[in-house]
């Protein structure tokens, strides 16, 4: 089926909703649908160009991405310049028949209402009827169509019958008919009979100016004004007028757009104007009456406004807290399905949303400020008295899924929503007839709501986004990049129990370097020690294992478990290649202490939690005490010196010396810590080395000897079969 559009700001009055009913009967007949770009505010050339002002002019950007056949431009009713500039430059991009109800003067065809033959009926029926003789015709802007039109219409009547006229040119506006009543009141202009306006505001103008002056309407002159304007009928005395106005020029712009696009519309005979007798000429009989009549209904109509304000108000109230507390966009759409029965003789409302309507959490400064997706999401789609529906994603340009479906001519209003120049969307109204239309405040209110609604779970996802971000930040140690303790859990919760075993390494002690003699432990000199063990640790990370800072000195590692290895012996090639780091770090930098470091290893268990804590209580309890020997840290790193190369020297006198103690404590210590004698730990030490030796070199059985630490061959091979059962020569032909 085929559409037109109606571009045309904020309808809030009677004659708005006329023109569109004129386009949307004859575009009927037709078989078209009509598309209302229309806004919630009408902006006027004094308002200051806000935010919200461009959030609502951003409805006229649609023209870029939906399909329309022809689109009649009001631009009489727009009346900033740029705006009317921004839309004639859309309509031209679109390359669509444009039928400008306005005039010609953007440059788009226009049509003209016949205007002459009902004011001529007017002026005729103030000679008639009420033997007016002496005439004033308050015209508007000399030149203007509209204006020369109502003007030939009063001259022809007034030649006809014989009265004499006079012509006054005004500006369709209050100041010119105000500065016409000072002037007949002062008598500078000799009092008409009667005065025929050509537009209602200025009859309006008029009517109170000559009022306060002491004139009376009608005893003292008759007054007439045109086009139905709703200041006019609601004045005391109420203006007598010309209506229909509007309906015709929508019926004649349609019929023409459509002829335009290739179709015939049905046009009624005669242009449909007709008088509406008012008191302001004097044809409402007994005006007392009438006056106390109408008293009392204004007085009925404030009361009945008043009643359903006190409604409105605790509708929207409720809406608004309701729709800034949601958490969800179905939640949303359930409020909008709960409370559209607001909406006084709405057929059907849409909610229709951008694609990218929930913006981007990590730029939430990026938002959408003009125009709208290729794609739309129509999230809510109800029919007055049935629930709503999700009718999903669809192709901006078809407007709204239900446009592709069969249906009869339908006539829909488009409305902007956005929150300040942030743009989410549109919503669609479809009404039987356009009078039922109007931009309520419970319409307003429910727009702003659902907008708030929108833009509050935009923040809450930005908030999430946040917490995630914060979230994921707790998981590192912001000094050494490494995991943190949380990091470490997460990443053992993942690793499958037995694949990989634990190192937890602290500083015990700081020990001077060589070159310094001052053992004092300054603040500086510990951050120094602390940083030198997390770059060394940060090193071994490198080598494919995971590292973790669990507390401002202690670290842990985390290793793949090698098949036949254990973790303890796996631990200790960490540690000594830990303690080579640091060192060769220290060498280059200014450290005046160095950290000795302690550790202490396992298997990963299940759960996760509970073995990190086993190995940090473990870890706990052999940290050295202030009292007593402290160079724990120091005797397990000759410990594992001694295992990374048992060929060397070593003796019970060379490891005393260096921890300070006697032989006999050393000795006492080193069974008390390892389990195992100093000398036993020892021959164990070469013996393993010395396999190693002979499984994967061709090294003769007395050069393994001496390499492993014995001068002796024969000592070496009878302490070899000791231990493995087996001679050298036979243990290498066991294991090729």
């Amino acid at each position: 089926m085929k559409r037109i559009g109606v571009l045309i700001p904020a309808i809030t009055e009677r004659m708005q909703s006329e023109l569109i009913d004129g386009i949307f009967r004859t575009a009927r007949t037709a078989g078209f649908d009509v598309i209302v770009l229309t806004t919630a505010t009408s902006g006027m050339d004094y308002h200051f160009q806000s935010d919200m002002m461009e959030g609502e002019e951003n409805i006229f950007t649609l023209l870029d991405s939906i399909r329309l056949d022809g689109v009649l431009f009001a631009s009489h009713y727009f009346s900033k310049a740029h705006v009317r500039s921004r839309i004639c430059e859309k309509i031209r991009k679109a390359g669509i028949p444009c039928i400008d109800l306005g005039g010609s003067a953007l440059g788009f065809e226009t049509v003209r209402t016949p205007q002459d033959e009902a004011f001529c009926e007017l002026t005729a029926h103030v000679i008639e009827r009420h033997s007016c003789r002496r005439l004033l015709f308050l015209a508007g802007q000399e030149g203007h169509p509209d204006s020369e039109q109502r003007m030939q219409g009063f001259v022809r009547a007034a030649k006809a019958h014989g009265c004499p006229y006079e012509i006054v040119y005004g500006d369709f506006w209050k100041a010119r008919a105000a500065e016409l009543g000072r002037e007949l009141l002062a008598h500078e202009r000799p009092m008409p009979d009667a005065i025929l306006c050509a537009s209602d505001i200025m009859a309006v103008s008029l009517c109170d100016t000559l009022k306060s002056g002491g004139v009376s309407v009608p005893d003292d002159v008759i007054l007439t004004g045109f086009d139905g304007h709703i200041s006019g009928l609601s004045n005391f005395p109420s203006i007598t007028t010309v209506s229909g106005g509007m309906a015709a020029l929508g019926r004649l712009g349609a019929a023409r757009l459509i002829e335009m696009t290739g179709g015939k519309a049905d046009l009624p005979d005669g242009t449909g104007m007709h008088i509406l007798y008012g008191a302001s000429c004097g044809c409402a009989e007994r005006m007392e009456d009438y006056r106390a009549a109408a008293l009392q209904v204004q007085a009925h109509i404030r009361h009945e406004a008043d009643t359903a304000e006190r409604l409105e108000m605790r509708i929207n109230a409720d809406i608004i807290t309701r729709a800034s507390c949601v958490e969800s966009l179905p939640e949303l759409t359930a409020i909008i399905d709960q409370t559209a029965h607001i909406l006084k003789d709405c057929r059907s409302l849409y909610l229709c949303l951008c694609d990218d309507w929930e913006g981007d959490p990590a730029h939430p400064e990026h938002s959408r400020t003009q125009g709208y997706s290729r794609r739309m999401l129509c999230a809510v789609s109800k029919d007055a008295g049935m629930p709503a529906r999700d009718e999903g994603r669809f192709p901006a340009k078809h407007i709204l899924p239900m446009l592709t479906k069969p249906h009869e001519p339908v006539l829909l209003f488009l409305l902007p929503l956005h929150a300040s120049v942030q743009a989410f969307g549109y919503c669609a109204f479809a009404y039987e007839k356009a009078e039922d239309f109007t931009i309520s405040v419970m319409l307003v209110n429910m727009l702003s709501a659902v907008a708030g609604g929108l833009r509050m779970l935009r923040q809450k996802r930005y908030a999430a986004y946040l917490q995630r971000q914060i979230e994921e930040a707790s998981l590192y140690d912001k000094m050494t990049d490494m995991l943190s303790k949380k990091g470490l859990l997460r990443y053992l919760e993942q690793q499958q129990t037995g694949s990989c075993g634990i190192l937890l390494v602290t500083v015990g002690r700081l020990s001077a370097a060589a070159f310094v003699q001052n053992h004092s432990r300054m603040n500086d000199a510990v951050m120094q020690s602390e940083l030198l063990l997390a770059n060394a640790i940060r090193l071994l990370s490198g080598q494919k294992l995971q590292a973790a800072r669990l507390d401002k000195q202690s670290f842990a590692v985390v290793f793949p478990a090698a098949d036949g290895e254990t973790p303890e012996r796996t631990a200790d090639e960490l540690m000594i290649q830990l303690e080579v780091l640091i060192r060769k770090m220290q060498e280059g930098s200014a450290a005046a202490f160095l950290p000795e470091p302690y550790a202490v290893c396992g298997m990963l268990t299940s759960p996760a939690g509970a073995c990190l804590s086993a190995l940090w209580e473990k870890l706990a309890s052999i940290q050295p005490k202030e009292s007593g020997f402290t160079g724990i840290a120091q005797l397990r790193r000759l410990r594992r010196e001694i295992h990374q190369a048992p060929g060397l020297d070593w003796s019970l006198g060379e490891i005393s010396k260096r921890l300070n103690i006697s032989k006999s404590y050393a000795q006492k210590l080193y069974k008390k810590h390892f389990g195992i004698s100093y000398m036993q730990d020892l021959i164990e030490a070469r013996i393993n080395a010395a396999r190693q030796l002979l499984t994967a070199t061709d090294l003769p059985v007395h050069e393994i000897a001496a390499a492993c630490g014995y001068q002796n061959a024969t000592h070496f091979m009878r302490q070899f079969k000791e231990i493995t059962g087996l001679t050298p020569s036979a243990y290498r032909n066991r294991h090729p």
